[in-house]
């Protein structure tokens, strides 16, 4: 068993009276969802449990903390909402005569993917879900399976992913994280590469060169993008949106500008949201004020050299 994901939050959008102040999310793979929430220092935290599907390999609280996402081995991505999963499940009055439909959505669950096509031969595609996240809507999903492809989905439009793309080159995929800018999506794999993909049409943008690890975490900001990877390495990279118009060349690349050697092997690498003020540039305004200004304190070059000569 592993822990999959910890998830701090802020109090729900929509408030009632088992809502907490403040708390964290945090699930593993056997699918043991647990909120712990603190009301107050005084009385301790208080804990809320659920149960999700097992074999779990990837967990994602949505921006608006409203509905989360999972997906895994032989678990295809399901949204939930984040309330009604700890809501008390109802006991059947009668015995269900027949088993339980497989497309049969789960209590608290809002939707489910569904398997891509079989490929060529025929065959059917497994499922290895191995990161996924939200794009700016929650009806948006990005997941990366472990066959290298990444899958986009849109809730409302079909179960199926609208588009399938093969991004990984080596391994499957290791970390997803939907950029700052418009249709900018970071992938990587289980190689040492780190790619931003152009979401309107899966094609690679450009690729971060000088990475000998494979990239665990990515954590993109406004201005800079981080990751964290398996040879120590916190490295900070430069970004820049994708083309205006679709299939264009894209003119700058990103690349590496700083690196710190750590200690002990980085796993988890987030953005804290905080922002550096730019120092104020002067204006002509203050150079008209230094030059308005009398100089006192200082001596003049004659009143020097009549205090010379009174010495002499």
């Amino acid at each position: 068993m592993a822990l999959l994901k910890l998830f701090k939050f802020s109090p729900y959008p929509r408030q009632n009276k088992q809502d907490p102040n403040s708390g964290a999310f945090s699930c593993t793979s056997n699918g043991a969802l647990r909120l712990a929430s603190l009301s107050s220092e005084a009385e301790g935290p208080s804990f809320h449990l659920a149960s999700l599907p097992t074999r779990l390999r990837a967990w994602r609280m949505s921006t608006r903390q409203e509905t989360f996402a999972y997906g895994g081995d032989e678990v295809d991505v399901s949204v939930w909402d984040a309330e009604r999963a700890f809501a008390p499940q109802s006991t059947p009055s009668e015995p269900e005569s027949k088993k339980r439909k497989r497309d049969t959505l789960f209590p608290g669950e809002l939707w489910r993917a569904k398997n891509v096509q079989n490929d060529n031969l025929g065959l059917r595609q497994p499922l290895r879900i191995t990161s996924l996240t939200y794009l700016s809507s929650p009806h948006h999903l990005v997941s990366g399976t472990e066959l290298g492809s990444v899958r986009r989905y849109d809730t409302r439009a079909a179960r199926r992913p609208l588009s399938d793309w093969k991004i990984g080159k080596a391994g499957g995929i290791r970390s997803i994280e939907n950029g700052k800018a418009d249709h900018e999506l970071f992938v990587s794999d289980s190689g040492s590469n780190l790619y931003a993909v152009d979401l309107r049409n899966g094609q690679i943008a450009y690729g971060y060169q000088g990475i000998s690890g494979a990239v665990v975490s990515i954590a993109p900001s406004t201005s800079f993008l981080a990751s964290a990877s398996l040879d120590r390495y916190v490295r900070v990279h430069s970004t820049f949106s994708p083309p205006k118009q679709v299939g264009q060349q894209q003119e700058h690349q990103g690349e590496v500008l700083d690196k710190i050697f750590m200690k002990s092997t980085p796993t988890v690498i987030t953005w804290d949201h905080a922002t550096l003020q730019e120092p104020a540039v002067p204006t002509q305004e203050d150079d008209d004020v230094w030059e308005t200004m009398v100089t006192t304190g200082v001596d003049s070059d004659d009143d020097l050299r009549s205090r010379k000569k009174r010495l002499d």
